[in-house]
Formats: C-alpha cells, structure tokens, sequence
C-alpha cells in the first residue's frame, strides 16, 4: 500500500476510495488520482440533480420536513447561543457588577478577558467530547455536553457580586466560563457533524447548517430578553438582581433538550467507520507485535486451526499474540487525526479566520462600540443587531440550500472574504461619521455576508476527515479557529483601541487581515482537499 498516511487520507479512507471509485482512481505509484477524484464526484453530483428533476416528488415539503425533525432535535444549541448572548449584550451592567473601576477601558478590557476566557477551554472540549464521540458514539457525546453547558449559566445568575465577596466574583465568573467553553467545545461542532451524517444526501448542506440557524435563533432570543430585562427594570435593580433573571430563565430548556437528547440513533456512517476502524487498528496492533517478536511463529504444519483462523493477513501473528503482548485495542482518534488529517486542521483553523472575527465583531463587539464611539444608545444598538441576526438567521440555510443545488462552496467563501477585504476600511470610516442608517445597514450586510459562510462551512469541513476522526478533527479545527480568530477578534480589537489610540483604522485592519488569512487557507483547502470545493452533495 502506498504512503496513504502522507496522502492525507488515512488507511481505511484509502480503501473506502478505492472500492467506491475502483482501480481507475489510482495512480501508477498506486496513490490516488486526486484531479480525477475530483472529476468522477462533480459528474455523480451533475446525474445526481438530474435525477432530482426528473422526479416529481413534492422535494420542498419533504425538505422541509426533514430539517424541521432534524432541527427540534438540536434546539438546545438555541439554549447555548443564548447562553453566550446574554453575556455579550449585558456587557455595561456585568463589567460593573464584577469588574468595578474608573476607568472605562480596564474595564472593558476585563469584561472581554473574561469572555474570552470562555474560549481558550474550547480545543480542550473539543478533543475530550471528540474523543467521546468517535469512540463512544455521537448520542452518548451530545448528551453529555447538553449538561454541562446547561448547569454552568444557570450558577452564573447565582454568583455574588464584586461587592459582595471582592476578587472572588470575577475568579468564579471566570471558571464558569471556562466550562461553558468545555461544553461549547464539544457540544457545537459534534452537532454539526451529526446533523451532516444523518441528512439526506440531496440536503447535507443545509442540513448541516441548521447548527447555525440556531445559533441565529438563540441569539435573537437572547437579545430579546436582555432588551425586556432593561425596559422593564430600573437602572439601580438592574444591578442588584435584574441581571441574573436571564441566566436562570435557561433553566427551562436544559430539561427538554436531556428528553431529546437521550437514546439518539447513531448515523450510518459513523457506525459502517467504526468497523473499518477496528479492523484498522487490529492490523496495525498484528504488525507491531510482528515487528516486536520477529519471524519466531510455529511452522504451518504445526499451526491449529483454530489459530489459521485467528491470524492476521499475513497468516503469523494472531489476535492471541496481540493479547499475550498486554497491548490492548484502544482507538485514539486523536492520535490518528494528527497522524493523517494534521493539514486539514491547520486549513480549516486558518478557512475560519475572517469568518470567527466578523461573526464576534457584528453580534458581540460592535453594539458596544457604536455606544462608545458612534453616539448610539443602549437601546438603539441591541435592535440593530437584533434585527442583523434575523436577517443572518434566514440567510444561513439559503447558503446551504445553494450549496446543495450546485454552488461551488469554498470559491464562494473566496469571493466573500475579498469583499470583506475591500470593504472594511471604508466601513469604519462610515462608523466613523455617526451615522445611524450607515451603521445599521453596515453591521447587517456584515453579518448577511458571515452567515451565507457559515451555512456552508459544516459541509466544507466535514469533507477533510472520514467518519472515524470527523467529530475529533471538525471539533479541534472548528474551535481552534473559532478561539484563535473569533474569540479573541473583540479583545484583540480593543487592546488595539487602547494600546494606539487607533478607534477605527486600527480595528479595520485587523479585520481586513482575517480575510487575507481565509482566502489563503481556502486556497489550499481547494488543492489538497478538492471534495470540499464540490458541486451539490455527495
């Protein structure tokens, strides 16, 4: 076999290629043909819409009521959006309760600490409940991540204040922040992923992207309530005990999303991965004892049948040699996603650069900064993202519903993050003159332009690893991105403002670097993982 590790494929996706595509697909060094890989997946995808219109089914309503099975399901990702949104928007009255001080910028710089704290536990989730979902099933993970998300935002709304205890406050913030980030970890990216292998194959897409609706939809939910919460309580007992009411409203849906959770079925493939995984890890566990004991087997002749039965393809080291040396079978799909799948996560990382901070920058960092520096009220800047998030919700499975029918995703990605590039600048230059209307449409195409990103990107990165590291490897690569660029775009972008007094130049160019980074990594995603560039669903 050839060097299938180095190819990027891994042992058991080699042979999952082969027998799909047949010895045609190969090169004559025997490795994959990776242009005519690509060429047989685009020609199956052409006959495969063409079949589609040549039904007459009634595809909208079944579509619809796929997505909306599908979608009730994984409506507690509603609750984790929420979870995280109230934090970001009640971000006046939380710096005061916990990070008090004179001085405005420490204290904002403190508030987005903490926020990003929530971030940095994100990889550590994402490797524990990736190693959770690959080897224990998607279910038991998903289950398991509901609840410890869940219980750490409702003890966020029974903290003491700075007030009340001192530095203990913000030190107990922090620390719950960093389970939520756990959870968050695993939780998101395993959805997606899930939510991708259990779609039909005409609607992976936009199957995929009901992860993102609903990240939409908890925080339109969630501004909505911070927006009652300030309307209808004053100033002083905002303070004092209005602000824990909407992190113990989220009690309400942890109870539904366990009901929903419990008993998942596993999704095909990861069950038909599992097998071949099995039989991978036993072949390479025969050719370590091999390797270890030498050529000291018994002669054929003298050999049981029982032991022909047992042995290995090379007909000498059997699985009782295995046993007898102590190594027992224990898949690591980490351990096989950094031995065959480490270039796909350093692109997907580098894909979610711009994607991660002009997601931040529009739902998070921006209704503060339109009320520091734009004249904007409280008020006016939670109904402008307010209704930005609206519009981004509706446009997130559009995008995947287009990538299904045909739209080449990361050229896509492409085009979008040059825009971005091109348009950043000038944006907050207009932020700078104050503008009400500029500032609104401003901020909603930004985050029309994130979403029609983000309603493709489970099906972009689902597409660098098979099945066996798929919640490992999207996980790890998702939150590592999300962590690198998007957590840290709202505290990078103020240390900016504070550091050279740069309020709109300094922060643009930041963003603009972000996209620099995405069209390269997009680049080379194309090249070395062409089936995530593919027309229509595979």
């Amino acid at each position: 076999m050839p060097d299938v590790l180095k190819d990027g494929l891994g042992a058991w996706g080699y042979r999952r290629i082969v027998a799909a595509f047949g010895p045609g697909i190969l090169t004559e060094t025997g490795d994959i043909d990776r242009a005519r890989l690509g060429q047989l997946v685009f020609a199956e995808a052409a006959a495969r819409r063409r079949l589609n219109k040549a039904t007459h089914a009634p595809v909208a309503v079944e579509l619809l009521r796929q997505l909306l099975g599908h979608w009730l399901r994984f409506r507690r990702a509603v609750g984790e959006a929420y979870d995280f949104t109230i934090y970001t928007q009640l971000s006046k009255t939380l710096s005061k309760v916990f990070f008090p001080s004179n001085n405005a910028a420490l204290q904002a710089l403190s508030f987005w600490g903490v926020f990003f704290v929530g971030y940095i536990s994100r990889p550590a989730g994402a490797v524990l409940f990736g190693h959770l979902g690959d080897t224990r099933g998607r279910g038991t993970c998903l289950l398991i991540s509901v609840l410890v998300m869940g219980i750490p935002t409702v003890l966020i709304g029974c903290l003491p204040t700075y007030h009340q205890i001192g530095m203990a406050a913000p030190i107990l913030l922090a620390v719950l922040r960093l389970v939520q980030g756990l959870a968050m970890g695993g939780e998101f990216g395993a959805a997606m992923v899930y939510l991708h292998e259990i779609a039909d194959a005409r609607y992976k897409a936009v199957t995929g992207s009901l992860g993102y609706v609903s990240l939409g939809v908890g925080v339109v939910i969630g501004i909505l309530v911070v927006v009652m919460v300030i309307s209808l309580i004053p100033g002083e007992a905002l303070l004092v005990w209005g602000w824990r009411v909407p992190f113990l409203m989220s009690v309400a849906t942890l109870a539904v999303a366990i009901i929903m959770r419990y008993n998942m079925p596993e999704s095909a493939e990861f069950a038909t991965s599992r097998e071949e995984i099995e039989e991978e890890y036993k072949r390479r566990l025969q050719q370590k004892v091999k390797a270890g004991s030498g050529d000291n087997s018994p002669a054929r002749g003298q050999s049981t049948e029982a032991e022909e039965q047992a042995s290995s393809i090379d007909g000498r080291v059997s699985i009782a040699d295995v046993e007898s040396q102590g190594l027992e079978k224990h898949y690591v799909p980490l351990v096989e996603l950094f031995r065959g799948y480490w270039s796909g996560l350093i692109l997907q990382c580098g894909y979610e650069a711009w994607i991660g901070g002009s997601f931040y920058l529009g739902y998070s960092w921006l209704p503060s900064f339109f009320v520091a520096h734009a004249g904007i009220s409280t008020m006016t800047s939670l109904w402008m993202v307010l209704t930005s998030m609206v519009l981004f919700t509706f446009v997130v499975p559009i995008a995947g519903y287009l990538s299904d029918k045909g739209q080449p995703r990361v050229t896509a990605t492409i085009a979008i993050c040059a825009i971005a590039a091109a348009m950043t600048v000038p944006m907050f230059l207009a932020f700078k003159a104050g503008s009400l209307a500029a500032c609104w449409l401003l901020q909603a195409f930004g985050l029309a332009m994130t979403a029609y990103t983000m309603g493709i990107l489970p099906a972009i990165c689902s597409l660098i690893y098979p099945a066996g590291v798929r919640i490992s490897g999207f996980n790890l690569g998702y939150n590592l991105g999300m962590t690198i660029f998007g957590g840290l775009t709202p505290l990078a972008m103020t240390a900016i403002q504070t550091g050279t007094g740069s309020i709109f130049i300094g922060p643009a160019l930041w963003m603009v670097g972000m996209a620099l980074i995405s069209i390269v990594s997009s680049l080379l995603l194309i090249k070395c993982y062409p089936l995530t560039n593919q027309r229509g669903s595979f």
